[in-house]
């Protein structure tokens, strides 16, 4: 099936899910991994400045959720920038940290609308509770792997590390500088989700603990319904990064949005649907040349290929 057409708009938010080539435990928790993936969130943020709900990596697969910061086209075209520069970051450094080649990522990001707050609430939690769910450990605060737990939790935004090669290469080589000096410190600030931006941070750190111990409790019953136990910190640390799921769980179809509601998703297909009508359109003049077609706001017109005669 083709890729959907991307769609990007200033009011909204976006959850995002992507696995790792063959479901390899490449996400698999250590500090290396851990700081390259926040020092990668942290580099692409600042260049490519979006909103950043939630961002959590599993052992196998990612969960994040981002909105623009205005409607503007610099802001939209973001969303892409800072999806390209931290997912490149990122695999290049746990290819380097592995002495592995090749993509690190399946597939492109399943990018997903968010359409009402209820529903966004209920994908952050998810996102954060995931390595629960999948029995890797008992509680969110024990996942040792990137997690949005601890600042959403505690308010505490963590620090991470690189070397600045570029500046290094240009400066430091000639001058026999150790790369060491050309060590940067970043950050990756959440923003609240809009539902909890009107609260104080006690309250919204108050009501996350609380929404995360009940969806602990669930995964707690749901994996003791199945008869399963939870790995631990020892059995995990045991794991080769080039494993595998020995059962992975069956893919399942892209939801078109995620909604609270039936009526909601209706609403929804609707507007995405004429928004289909209006894309395709444009797309069909711009690839007869007619390159002064306007595309709907917030969408990005299909690349051109041009053959040398």
């Amino acid at each position: 099936m083709a890729n959907r057409p991307r769609w990007f708009k200033a009011r909204s938010a976006y959850s995002a899910v992507q696995r790792t080539v063959d479901r390899q435990f490449l996400f698999k928790p250590d500090e290396t991994t851990r700081n390259i993936i926040g020092s990668a969130a942290g580099r692409a943020l600042e260049k490519f400045p979006v909103k950043i709900y939630w961002l959590d990596f599993n052992i196998n697969h990612k969960h994040s959720s981002f909105a623009p910061l205005s409607d503007s086209p610099e802001h939209i075209q973001n969303l892409v920038k800072f999806q390209q520069m931290f997912n490149s970051l990122v695999a290049r450094g746990l290819n380097k940290h592995f002495g592995r080649e090749g993509a690190l990522y399946s597939t492109r990001n399943r990018i997903t609308e968010v359409v009402d707050d209820a529903s966004l609430e209920q994908q952050l939690i998810y996102a954060v509770t995931n390595p629960v769910k999948d029995g890797l450990v008992e509680r969110a605060a024990h996942w040792k792997g990137f997690s949005s737990y601890k600042q959403l939790a505690t308010g505490e935004v963590e620090r991470f590390q690189y070397v600045d090669w570029a500046t290094w290469y240009r400066e430091g080589k000639r001058k026999k500088k150790p790369p060491q000096a050309f060590v940067k410190i970043v950050e990756v600030k959440l923003t609240p989700i809009p539902s909890w931006e009107g609260m104080s941070e006690d309250k919204r750190q108050a009501r996350f603990r609380r929404l995360i111990r009940e969806d602990e409790q669930r995964c707690k019953e749901g994996l003791e319904g199945e008869g399963r136990g939870v790995m631990g910190p020892m059995k995990l640390a045991k794991l080769d990064h080039r494993e595998r799921p020995k059962s992975p769980a069956k893919r399942t179809p892209q939801p078109l949005c995620h909604s609270s509601t039936a009526e909601g998703a209706k609403k929804y297909e609707k507007t995405w649907r004429a928004f289909l009508d209006q894309y395709y359109s444009a797309s069909k003049m711009w690839l007869k040349g007619e390159y002064g077609v306007e595309f709907p706001l917030g969408s990005f017109k299909p690349p051109l290929i041009r053959v040398n005669k």
